[in-house]
Formats: C-alpha cells, sequence, structure tokens
C-alpha cells in the first residue's frame, strides 16, 4: 500500500485547477505525466474527491456524451484559495527510497554478481525513464508551437531527465568499483 502523505488533496486541485476531469482522466494524466515523481491510485483519488466535495472545494457534475454517467468535478473558488494557500508553503523534505541502495548497502552479504546483475537492471530502467521524459518533453514543445504553455509540466519532465540520469551514472560508477574490488580481492 502506498505511503498516504496528505498530498492526495492538492494533486487533485492543481489538476482541476487546469480543468475540469473525471476522476478516471486524473489518473491517466498521472501516470503519464507525474509517474517519475508522484502516484496516486484509485483508492485514493475516488475517496479525496468525495472529500473535496464535501468541504466545497469541487463540485461534480454528469456527464452524458459517452454514456457511462463519468462524474466531471471542477475546483471551486475555495479549492482555488486551498491550493493557493498550500503552494505558497514550503514543500517538506522529500524522502529518497531505493530498494537498491539497501541492497548495496548489504553488499557483502552476496556475490558481486548478484549486485553488479541489479544494477545492470537499474541503470536499464533509468535509461529508459530518461527516454520517456525526454520524449515528454518533445510533446511539450509541440504543445508550445500550438500556443499551449506546458512550462511548469517541461520544468518536471527536465527534473526526471537530470534524476534519472545521475541514478543511470550512479549504476555505472558502482558497477566500476564493485568489479575492481573483486579483481583487487583474487
Amino acid at each position: 500500500m502506498k505511503e498516504n502523505t496528505g498530498k492526495s488533496k492538492y494533486v487533485i486541485l492543481g489538476m482541476l485547477a487546469r480543468m475540469p476531469q473525471t476522476g478516471y482522466n486524473m489518473k491517466k494524466w498521472i501516470e503519464k505525466e507525474y509517474s517519475h515523481f508522484w502516484q496516486e491510485s484509485y483508492g485514493q483519488i475516488y475517496p479525496t474527491l468525495k472529500k473535496l466535495v464535501a468541504e466545497g472545494l469541487a463540485v461534480p457534475s454528469e456527464e452524458q456524451g459517452n454514456g457511462r454517467g463519468q462524474i466531471t468535478y471542477s475546483i471551486t473558488d475555495d479549492g482555488r484559495k486551498e491550493l493557493d494557500h498550500w503552494l505558497r508553503k514550503a514543500p517538506e523534505i522529500e524522502k529518497l527510497r531505493y530498494e537498491i541502495l539497501l541492497k548495496v548497502s548489504f553488499g557483502e552479504n552476496t556475490e558481486p554478481n548478484v549486485l553488479l546483475g541489479h544494477l545492470d537492471d537499474f541503470a536499464t530502467r533509468n535509461e529508459n525513464m530518461i527516454r520517456d521524459m525526454k520524449e515528454y518533453l518533445q510533446y511539450f514543445e509541440l504543445l508550445k508551437e500550438q500556443g499551449i504553455d506546458c512550462t511548469y509540466s517541461h520544468l518536471t519532465a527536465l527534473c526526471g531527465v537530470y534524476i534519472y540520469s545521475a541514478m543511470r551514472d550512479w549504476a555505472g560508477e558502482a558497477k566500476r568499483i564493485i568489479s575492481e574490488r573483486e579483481v583487487d580481492s583474487k
């Protein structure tokens, strides 16, 4: 189960501030644009939407267009004020949690080849994420050419490029050090 940080409220308010949306569309948008730094499950989105409506921060409306009776939510003026209040607060300190770092930390308890394999997989995953982030950057440039301002989305994807590049590079350096250590110990 994902850790509940209490930030789901603000993720949803921020998305609703961009445009009215269904819970389903929010989940898909989060998976595409924010997955490199944030996750939300349907089990977080729908209860949060109900709470936002109860607090007067969002309003629902039935959408008849697709015949599925999906509910589209919009942010209220109070919701915008709540979002603005949160945006003005200093962010909490980020917590880095990478299982690969735990495994490397306890590396003396396994064979070097096990760690080298994990590091290869980690580097590949990060390389794939770099590619994805660069594709998003290209997409945001296309939107910019159409007059759609994606400056802030561009910045989060750019951060992803830098983070995943650093992690990929670290994995290469870690492999080099482990390999050299193995040669030196023989």
